[in-house]
């Protein structure tokens, strides 16, 4: 498994996560969709693909209320 393994919109949303602050600043679904041009859901289900197919590129923590995220 790996970059191989994933879609379009996944490769999007990895390269969303890498160039963001989500560590300081609490994801949002909502904003990375707007942002992205893509549904809320199909967020969802590129984060869930990201964190399956290269769990060792992805990180994703809860601290203060929200959700945060690095990618490397």
């Amino acid at each position: 498994m790996g970059f191989e393994d994933l879609t379009g919109l996944d490769k999007k949303l990895y390269e969303y996560i890498k160039n963001g602050d989500f560590v300081s600043k609490k994801w949002s679904t909502s904003e990375a969709a707007k942002k992205l041009g893509m549904k809320e859901d199909d967020v969802y289900q590129s984060l869930s693909n990201l964190a399956k197919h290269i769990k060792d590129k992805i990180e994703i923590n809860y601290r203060d209320g929200g959700l945060r995220i690095i990618a490397e």
